[in-house]
């Protein structure tokens, strides 16, 4: 039977990049849900970051594999109208 773990990539976008590095690769041993991989910094709600799994919008309870790419990232706004 063929093994399960391997490493999964995070990509930490805007102010989350200063805290936990620009990319992180995370050992994982078969699927795992996207909130067990993930960092959050304290005192921030888990809901207000963006997460996409291999390019698509994911949310904190889906699955994530060896070989996925995620990305987190704060919402982005400003600019002036």
């Amino acid at each position: 039977m063929r093994s399960q773990s391997g490493k999964v990539t995070v990509k930490y976008l805007g102010y989350l990049s200063d805290i936990y590095g620009r990319q992180v690769e995370v050992e994982v041993d078969g699927p795992r849900a996207l909130r067990d991989i993930v960092k959050i910094p304290d005192g921030i709600d888990p809901e207000e970051l963006i997460y996409l799994i291999n390019g698509k919008p994911a949310k904190l309870d889906d699955k994530v594999k060896p070989g996925d790419v995620i990305a987190v990232m704060p919402h982005i706004s400003g600019g002036l109208i």
